[in-house]
């Protein structure tokens, strides 16, 4: 069905969860964060930009990340979530739209994130071609719930608005 009004602006979200494992670096945002684990996951699972991902192809109604990027394809083994990110974008851009804000969070009881995230916000806004103003990244418990709570995993929400460009 064809839409008689078009809006410039559009929003999507995205939410991803990655068990923790031994023997695997922890990436979030793009950034190495110290820690006795990291996440399980066929990328560099950084849970944070996969969401972000997600929430950007949902706003361009372009699918969600494992219709792009699959974990039966050997190309993405270990592959960075920036790359990902980078690719993303150039769908968004191919559609006719361009990333304009993204909010996140991110939810684990350890490690403490806080220390990193201008970092990440930099490593985003670079990839995205956006002003780091236009990212904000936030970080909070799961009160000892769930298997969140019992420092299995970690998991990401994001909300992001795109905008048509001509």
């Amino acid at each position: 069905m064809k839409s008689i009004i078009t809006i410039p602006m559009r929003v999507g979200i995205g939410v991803d969860f990655h068990r923790f494992a031994l023997g695997r670096k922890l990436i979030l945002g793009g950034v190495e964060i110290p820690y006795e684990k990291g996440l399980t996951g066929h990328s560099d699972a950084d849970v944070l930009t996969h969401a972000i991902c997600d929430a950007l192809l949902g706003a361009a109604a372009l699918g969600d990340i494992g219709t792009h990027f699959p974990d039966t394809d050997s190309q993405y083994t270990g592959i960075s979530s920036l790359t990902l990110l980078d690719s993303v974008y150039h769908k968004l851009k191919e559609k006719g739209f361009l990333p304009h804000n993204v909010d996140s969070v991110v939810i684990a009881e350890a490690p403490k994130i806080a220390p990193y995230i201008s970092s990440m916000i930099l490593n985003l806004s670079r990839t995205l071609q956006i002003s780091p103003e236009h990212i904000c990244i936030k970080a909070t418990t799961a009160e000892q719930m769930g298997a969140i709570g019992r420092r299995e995993g970690i998991m990401a929400q994001a909300v992001a608005t795109v905008i048509k460009h001509t």
